[in-house]
């Protein structure tokens, strides 16, 4: 049938256009084993695992042990067929294509039993002509995938050279060689997820018919010079083999009343197109902007194009944001080149501290991820004010909805391409498969402003850098180099020259250039981003973590809510130490190094009751995620503005491992399969506050940093003459690249008006009254984004306070005028503290504000630490949670993600605090 829609595949934006047949071979096909002799229905977009899971034939694979129990669907080969139909006038038609947006993995596919094409990588857009087999009628399509098991096993089992690694750890319970294909690399297992080797149709499938040509692609990226901007827009083709094509190219940038049109000839051999789009200087725009710092302004730039003879359209739409960005690697000393580089960017000019996450796929099965599930997602990441996220390198390349949804919501991304933790092989098949798969993918994205840097790998640098003293050390530099540096390095820069490309994650920046591309040291502090984890030390004291330039992992695993367990377990495998949670745990002696942690801090749950003690030490683990990363996060947003004499400091961003979890189990996340936020997440809402007022604890002392995101403009003049003698285009962080202007440093703030005026508030409690021992106010002026406002003998302020021991006592702080965002510091560990009792906390009252909005008044006859509401099947999230409660009534909100009744939500909620979880308090 004539379908008098668009071509446009890839950004799902359809405009009518003419005489353009496009049968979209999505929904229903036949899924076939022939070793098994299974015969069933599957959708497509989908998988094998979930095809037979709709069929009833297996149960959900989520379930208990079942990825280990359905291994042998990853291990054998199966085969999609279905038929579709063409009319004359359709095989008429002097082009016809099989347009494949995602064929997992490796195949071949025939059309009316003729061969007329393969696919060997995941992440690539194939393209089939399939004129000269199609026929009038009944046309069928017949794809052949083969297990990725087993092909990864052949290629391994075919090289001339071990490739590592070639196994996953055994308490992965995973599929080996992954590395050998071009596949999603967790699909054969993490640490945080199972092994489920997909096969499928996981994109759109469609059939195009045209005479003349039509829009495959489009791509754009932004520029400015000066106060001008442009965009610079490229147009990709599919053409008809004979011939030449004339037309003309129309471009568009909606809502305002810049366009170009330019009449255009194409053949076979001329499939691109490009020009300059120039914004006048009469026409505003408006610049995109991170969550936080402004809007996230979106241009929808449209291109169409028009056969000469009109008989033909075709359009794509794509949405563009106006920004710069820009990765700054200077000298933090102009004497002392062994000091360092910096490593933060600037959008718009701004330099800007990347608060964020790490993300992995959100499923094992790309088909059941909506786009609602993502905006729950993503809305949860911003609403913690998170401001930048990395998609990390051993998923996949993100869906156009998650792309959307980063641009709408102003989250940048560290955008990993995909290989992680592992060599891989070079041969010039690969290579070429990695050729059309980083082109394609740079392409696809580069137009979206989210998209702040390139990575070409996660933590391959550092892999190959352990393997320096083995006998196959030279081989793997080489295929690194030939890989990463030879190969994909020069598509990005040629592709997109607006962001930096860096060759792994972590790196050092441009001096793992200057090393050859290997360094001695791919984590150093002083230069690029680093990875830090630490499941020994104590991750409540800030001396345990490095002082690095920006932290792009770094995380601390806790369970899962007990609720988000019970589709998958028995009642029995509630039990800490059983078969079922010693299966959900992939990081090894992860069940140990998670309840060392909690009893460094916290005792451990009394209860002789097996699932409630399972259930305590959920609360607990998640208590100690919360702290820990806290610490951690508060540890990295206060060095931005410091440097160390070793160079060490002006750390510029702390991204979490990780946002989400891909099934129910103990991670490293903050929000949980379900999308329930664990403890974490609701502390990340008060360590990513745009004011922090950030306590710790050194050497006898409590010291107090109070850091904004707001970015002043600063003039520093003369004393004597007015004049100006410097103007930073942003934070005092800019002063502090300078050595000479870090040696006038005291002499400038005395000249400069503050970022942030304010007053701190300081309280020491006595845990067993609501009533404060001592109140310390101590006004303060910023100069910087990041400042030590006050330091203090802590025997000192105890002595003031009448307090007669560090256990007995702890600190409160808040900005005053806004004593709703407060923290709060024990003087000792919770496990030693004395005078704390257990908490009454009742729930007295739950008002509904709207279909979705809640209001809960609680009340506590004590002060009570980690009070933890719950809403039993209600998904949402609280206003606040795992809070101090420092009063007898405090109130909390509740958003619902869907409507729901008032009766049903009030029945649904639950409170407790740490006390509840030991027997031996009363």
């Amino acid at each position: 049938m004539v379908m008098y829609v668009c071509y446009a595949f890839l950004f799902h934006v359809f405009v009518s256009c003419s005489a353009v047949y496009r049968e979209n071979l999505n929904g229903n096909w036949t899924l076939w084993n022939d070793k098994r002799g299974f015969s069933l229905q599957a959708t497509v977009p989908g998988s094998v695992y979930t095809a037979l899971l709709s069929a009833k034939m297996i149960e959900d694979p989520l379930y208990r042990d079942n990825d280990v129990k359905y291994k042998w669907i990853g291990r054998e080969d199966w085969i999609y067929s279905r038929t579709f139909n063409l009319t004359a006038a359709q095989v008429n038609m002097k082009s016809i294509l099989l347009v494949c947006d995602g064929l997992d993995t490796v195949s071949k596919i025939t059309v009316n039993d003729e061969p007329v094409g393969t696919s060997d990588n995941m992440f690539v857009k194939y393209t089939y002509d399939i004129k000269r087999f199609a026929r009038t009628g009944l046309n069928s399509i017949t794809i052949f995938f083969r297990s990725a098991v087993t092909v990864a096993q052949e290629r391994a089992d075919n090289s001339s050279y071990v490739i590592p690694p070639e196994c996953p750890q055994a308490a992965q319970h995973g599929e080996c060689h992954v590395n050998m294909i071009r596949k999603e690399q967790c699909s054969f297992s993490w640490d945080w997820g199972p092994s489920f080797p997909t096969q499928g149709i996981w994109k759109d499938i469609y059939v195009l018919g045209f005479n003349s040509a039509v829009i495959k692609d489009i791509s754009a990226t932004v520029h400015k010079a000066g106060q001008t901007w442009s965009v610079n827009v490229t147009a990709y083709f599919d053409v008809i083999s004979q011939g030449q094509v004339l037309g003309n190219l129309l471009v568009q940038l909606m809502g305002t009343s810049v366009s170009k049109s330019q009449q255009i000839t194409l053949t076979k051999g001329v499939m691109v197109f490009s020009f300059v789009l120039q914004i006048p200087s009469n026409i505003v725009i408006n610049e995109w902007w991170p969550n936080g710092y402004g809007k996230q302004t979106l241009y929808s730039l449209a291109v169409s194009f028009t056969s000469s003879r009109g008989d033909e359209e075709s359009h794509q739409t794509i949405r563009i944001g106006f920004r710069t960005i820009e990765l700054v690697q200077q000298p933090v000393s102009s004497k002392d080149p062994n000091k360092g580089l910096t490593f933060y960017f600037k959008i718009n000019g701004v330099p800007m501290f990347f608060k964020g996450s790490n993300w992995i796929p959100a499923d094992s099965f790309q088909e059941t991820i909506t786009k609602e599930r993502l905006r729950r997602l993503l809305t949860s990441a911003a609403e913690v004010h998170i401001n930048s996220m990395r998609v990390w390198g051993g998923g996949v390349f993100e869906s156009e909805d998650f792309y959307d949804l980063t641009d709408e919501l102003g989250i940048m991304i560290w955008q990993d391409l995909m290989f992680s933790d592992a060599l891989y092989p070079v041969g010039e098949s690969f290579l070429e498969s990695v050729k059309q798969e980083v082109t394609y993918q740079v392409r696809r994205l580069k137009h979206r402003p989210s998209v702040a840097v390139w990575a070409g790998n996660n933590e391959n640098e550092g892999i190959l850098r352990s393997y320096s003293s083995k006998p196959n050390y030279t081989r793997y530099y080489d295929d690194y180099i030939k890989l990463y540096i030879d190969t994909v390095r020069p598509i990005v820069l040629s592709e997109d020259c607006t962001r930096e490309f860096l060759s792994s994650s972590p790196s050092d920046g441009v001096e793992t250039q200057r090393q050859g591309w290997v360094a001695k040291d791919p984590g150093d502090e002083l230069y690029g981003d680093t990875h830090y984890y630490n499941y020994l030390g104590n991750l409540y004291n800030d001396s345990t973590f490095p002082i690095p330039r920006f932290t792009s992992e770094f995380g601390v695993q806790a369970w899962c809510d007990a609720e988000t367990l019970e589709d998958v377990f028995l009642e029995s495998d509630f039990d800490y130490w059983g078969d079922m949670a010693a299966h959900r745990q992939h990081h090894p002696f992860g069940q140990m190094e998670m309840l060392s942690e909690v009893i460094q801090h916290m005792q451990q749950p009394d209860t002789p009751d097996t699932k409630q003690k399972f259930k305590d030490l959920i609360y607990l683990t998640q208590i100690n995620q919360a702290e820990s990363i806290r610490t951690e996060a508060e540890h990295y947003r206060r060095w931005q503005t410091d440097l160390m004499p070793d160079g060490r400091g002006l750390t510029m961003g702390a991204l979490y491992w990780q946002l989400n979890d891909i099934w129910q189990a103990p991670s490293w996340a903050s929000i949980d399969y379900e999308g329930k936020w664990k403890m974490l997440h609701y502390y990340a809402r008060k360590f990513f506050s745009p004011t922090l007022i950030s306590p710790y604890i050194a050497s006898g002392n409590l010291s107090v940093s109070v850091v904004v995101d707001e970015v002043p403009v600063l003039e520093v003049r003369d004393s004597a003459t007015g004049n100006l003698r410097f103007q930073p285009d942003s934070s005092f962080v800019q002063m502090l690249h300078s050595e000479f202007l870090r040696s006038e440093a005291v002499h400038l703030m005395s000249k400069v008006d503050s970022v942030t005026t304010g007053q701190l508030v300081i309280q020491m409690y006595s845990w067993d009254s609501f009533t404060a021992l001592k109140t310390w106010e101590i006004p303060f002026k910023l100069y910087r984004s990041a400042e030590v406002v006050f330091t203090k003998s802590m025997a000192d302020m105890m002595k003031e306070a009448g307090c007669i021991r560090e256990q007995k006592c702890f600190f409160y702080l808040y900005k005053e005028h806004d004593s709703q965002s407060p923290t709060w510091l024990p003087m000792s560990y919770m496990k030693d503290v004395q005078g704390l009792a257990k908490a009454h906390i009742s729930i007295t009252t739950v008002t509904q504000t709207s279909p979705t909005e809640f209001e809960i008044i609680l009340s506590s006859n004590r002060i009570a630490p980690y009070v933890w509401l719950d809403a039993y099947k209600v998904k949402g999230r609280f206003s606040d949670n795992g809070f101090l409660m420092m009063k007898a009534r405090t109130s909390v909100k509740y958003t619902s993600w869907e409507p729901v009744e008032l009766i049903k939500f009030t029945q649904s909620l639950s409170v407790k605090s740490l006390l509840d979880v030991y027997n031996h308090f009363s």
